[in-house]
């Protein structure tokens, strides 16, 4: 592993960096899924780009300043801001005299990366925007490239998880991408094949469903609480289309978490499935919660809370097995604050989007200490544990919190309408807030 960096230019400095990113980064940008793009393609590209190299010595350098920091926030350094000006202006300068899509692409997702390390989320999703455009372009003027190379299409997969995860933290933000096909939508051909042949198609399947998801509910929003003989006959169609794939994703997962192969599977390998199964599950029981005014059946609530449930043991169970398995890192050996970054896993935004839309308050109290003892220190992408629980707490009192009856007369995202749901995602919500310095620490202090 010394020899990769060693015979690449660059100052002493860059190497231990690019060493670094081999031994650690790399792992960790891509933890809970396929790891092909980061620990392979883009390490690739570095023998014979210099742009990227410079662009991944500038990532790593944030990467690990803000594993060591004590501090909630990476304080920018000037040597950081001198190699993240040096990676743009190389990139600019580059793709003057060679205008390559791939280049662009790989440059565009390592700089949304650094500002979400940064915590400047409106930078990030500028950075994610101009990426996902030119990948759309890409789809409609050249889908040969996109489907033939290995490159572009571990490209489109990642690009197309940031899309998703960008839409569910900005709320009113509709995915650039539009994944599910016309027949899909419509229930002439399904979108979970009737075989899943491995971990990958799970996820591209997966991936498909979440984002339809999200169109549908965006697009057809005014029918959320209407009603069925309110709700036009296409819009419910092709909501019970969504829902029966679904519904068919979600068994197969279950399958394969319960079948005896399940215990084959390496230690990554099972820690990604079950990261899929919990993902299911949770758009499946949002899903569910729009369907309840247009569908017959006073189990329907029933079932999405019993998806939220399942879900949580989940996400319960992967924490506790993603700590031991990194129990042994030689950086968990030097963090003092055991900081965690991830880039789209979701699991803090499935756990804060449990705490808005549940009424039972043991799963309320569940998905919020997981947050704030498993995950407060930890980022994932936008998304930021330690912000998402002062928000929280700062909307629902400590003893509607700690109340001894087991459901709640409302939900979380009711009582913070017009915070919670505010464009801009946890960011906004929390300045609309006006949380200061001292209501900030006292919040800690009761964490």
């Amino acid at each position: 592993m010394y020899n990769i960096p060693f015979k690449v230019p660059g100052s002493r400095a860059d190497r231990e960096l690019l060493h670094f990113y081999c031994c650690e980064a790399a792992n960790s940008l891509s933890r809970l899924s396929d790891t092909t793009l980061w620990t392979n393609l883009i390490l690739r590209r570095c023998q014979d780009q210099s742009v990227i190299r410079n662009s991944i010595v500038a990532l790593t350098s944030l990467y690990r300043d803000y594993m060591l920091v004590r501090s909630p926030r990476l304080e920018v350094s000037v040597k950081h801001i001198q190699r993240i000006t040096k990676s743009h202006s190389q990139l600019r300068a580059h793709l003057t005299r060679d205008p390559s899509a791939e280049l662009a692409l790989i440059c565009s997702l390592i700089f949304y990366t650094f500002e979400c390390l940064i915590g400047n989320v409106q930078q990030a999703l500028w950075h994610l925007d101009r990426g996902l455009i030119l990948m759309q372009r890409l789809q409609t003027d050249y889908p040969h490239l996109v489907d033939g190379q290995e490159t572009y299409a571990e490209l489109l997969v990642i690009f197309s998880q940031l899309d998703i995860h960008a839409s569910i933290f900005s709320l009113e933000r509709t995915p650039i991408l539009r994944l599910a096909l016309p027949e899909q939508v419509s229930g002439v051909i399904p979108t979970v094949p009737e075989r899943i042949f491995g971990l990958s198609d799970l996820e591209n399947s997966l991936t498909v469903l979440q984002n339809w998801t999200l169109w549908h509910l965006m697009e057809f929003v005014e029918y959320k609480t209407l009603p069925q003989d309110q709700v036009p006959s296409i819009v419910l169609q092709e909501r019970l289309h969504l829902e029966a794939q679904l519904q068919k994703l979600e068994e197969i997962v279950e399958k394969m978490t319960t079948s005896e192969h399940f215990h084959s599977f390496t230690a990554p390998q099972r820690q990604r499935l079950i990261l899929l199964r919990s993902q299911a599950l949770i758009f499946h029981a949002v899903l569910l919660e729009n369907i309840i005014c247009t569908l017959e059946g006073a189990d329907i609530p029933l079932e999405a809370t019993r998806r939220f449930d399942i879900a949580l043991t989940q996400i319960s169970t992967l924490l506790s097995l993603s700590s031991e398995s990194e129990s042994g890192s030689s950086l968990e050996k030097k963090t003092p604050s055991n900081r965690v970054f991830t880039l789209s896993t979701n699991i803090i935004a499935m756990l804060y989007f449990i705490c808005l839309k549940t009424n039972d308050r043991r799963i309320f109290r569940t998905a919020l200490s997981l947050m704030q003892e498993s995950l407060f220190t930890s980022r994932d992408g936008l998304w930021d544990a330690r912000t998402a629980v002062t928000i929280v707490k700062a909307i629902l009192p400590d003893d509607e919190i700690q109340s001894e009856e087991p459901e709640m007369d409302f939900k979380l995202e009711d009582v913070g309408s017009g915070i919670v749901d505010t464009d801009g995602g946890l960011e906004e919500a929390f300045k609309m807030l006006k949380l200061g310095q001292s209501q900030i620490k006292e919040l800690d202090t009761r964490i």
